[in-house]
């Protein structure tokens, strides 16, 4: 589970640090209830709700970035929720509303310089750019948002202390900042370091005390404490919220994924294969909210519980239908998670002995227009076989 809004404020320089603090402009209350009733229904996952709201909230405060800012977020939602991250199409239109955002950002906070709410949304809006370039492995452009995301969350902080909102987005880019692979974790390290450690405080800063973030980081904590190998790993924990938040959004498809994958990283197989099962037979009866689009996650999260359990038939079995999805739905863009179980069979077939059958279905999945940044692990794959001690590696794709 990935998850949701990255915030952040510009540092002031010498000169502007000596200058008059500007005057204090708070949220107007209407607004701050509309974005919140909007920031609640994208984590239901009722996006015409959400629309209804950021738009209400657009026309009677057309110039202040939280409107647009939402809308964009409402966008993302789109993506990442109900298209699993697997549309072309969205990322663009995403980035368009994105950018218009940042524009109306910049242009309020040059007559505003006291609304600290004007620039947490700026840094969320360079945040939420950020997070994309993330999920597509364009380091260099994520790192340079997240710097300008991170500066306008400071800058935020600065003007009201008590902005807890703001901890996210400077929680995230400080544990990002920390954990950033080799190669761009130097160039990080030349403009502004990261302290992982210090991104988890703000993190549960945010979780306990935030108005519109209180979710949002502790699904990123979630997402953080499920990450396979890392030294922040704590799946047990995130077990115990996951199952809260099951209890809170008992039909909501992407609470009950984030069990999934808790229980996965928690060692309980059983478990996980278990609710994924009852995922699966959710989505097969058409229950709201749980779309045939997921049908790929949960076939290719059966089929790793397998394989981790080294059934490899069975294994083959679920990977096999994930793959087949790409075909049923072949007027569509494909799903990443299709695509990833066309890997998943490589792999199986890796452990089994059939070499040349593996890296045919490596080759078929680097066919495939990569928006996810799989091409490493498929590079990697293609030199050298997928062997026992991979595993249990990660239920997600990379």
């Amino acid at each position: 589970m990935k998850r949701l809004i990255l915030t952040a404020a510009l540092s002031l320089c010498a000169a502007a640090a000596m200058a008059a603090a500007p005057k204090y402009e708070p949220l107007p209350e209407e607004l701050r209830l509309l974005s919140k009733k909007g920031i609640d229904a994208i984590y239901s996952v009722d996006l015409p709700e959400a629309k209804k709201n950021f738009d209400l909230a657009l026309e009677k405060y057309p110039a202040h970035p939280f409107p647009h800012f939402g809308i964009a977020m409402a966008k993302w939602a789109n993506l990442e929720y109900l298209e699993d991250e697997s549309d072309p199409k969205l990322d663009k239109e995403y980035a368009e509303l994105t950018d218009k955002a940042i524009e109306t950002g910049l242009a309020w906070i040059k007559k505003h310089p006291g609304d600290a709410n004007a620039y947490l949304c700026l840094g969320g809006m360079y945040g939420l750019r950020a997070r994309l370039a993330v999920l597509q492995h364009r380091w260099v452009k994520a790192f340079f948002d997240g710097k300008k995301a991170i500066s306008n969350t400071r800058r935020a902080l600065k003007i009201d202390p008590e902005l807890y909102d703001a901890y996210l987005g400077l929680g995230m880019y400080e544990y990002y900042a920390g954990t950033l692979p080799g190669a761009i974790k130097l160039l990080a390290n030349l403009f502004l370091s990261g302290d992982a450690g210090k991104g988890l405080e703000y993190l549960n800063v945010c979780k306990e005390k935030g108005y519109f973030n209180a979710l949002a980081a502790k699904l990123l904590l979630i997402e953080i404490y499920t990450q396979t190998g890392s030294r922040f790993s704590n799946p047990e924990l995130a077990v115990k919220w996951s199952r809260e938040l099951r209890a809170q959004y008992p039909v909501h498809p992407q609470m009950h994924f984030v069990e999934i994958v808790s229980l996965y990283e928690y060692k309980k197989y059983d478990e996980s294969r278990k609710e994924s099962f009852e995922y699966l037979k959710a989505v097969n009866a058409g229950l709201p909210a749980y779309r045939k689009r997921y049908l790929p996650r949960v076939l290719t999260a059966i089929g790793t519980t397998y394989l981790v359990d080294k059934k490899y038939d069975e294994a083959a079995e679920y990977f096999a239908r994930a793959a087949a999805t790409l075909k049923e739905d072949a007027a569509a863009h494909p799903a990443r998670w299709g695509v990833w179980a066309i890997v998943r069979l490589g792999n199986v077939y890796d452990l089994k002995g059939a070499r040349d059958k593996a890296v045919g279905y490596y080759k078929e999945a680097k066919a495939y227009s990569d928006n996810w940044g799989f091409s490493e692990s498929i590079a990697n794959y293609l030199k050298k076989p997928f062997s026992e001690m991979e595993l249990p590696g990660q239920l997600p794709p990379p």
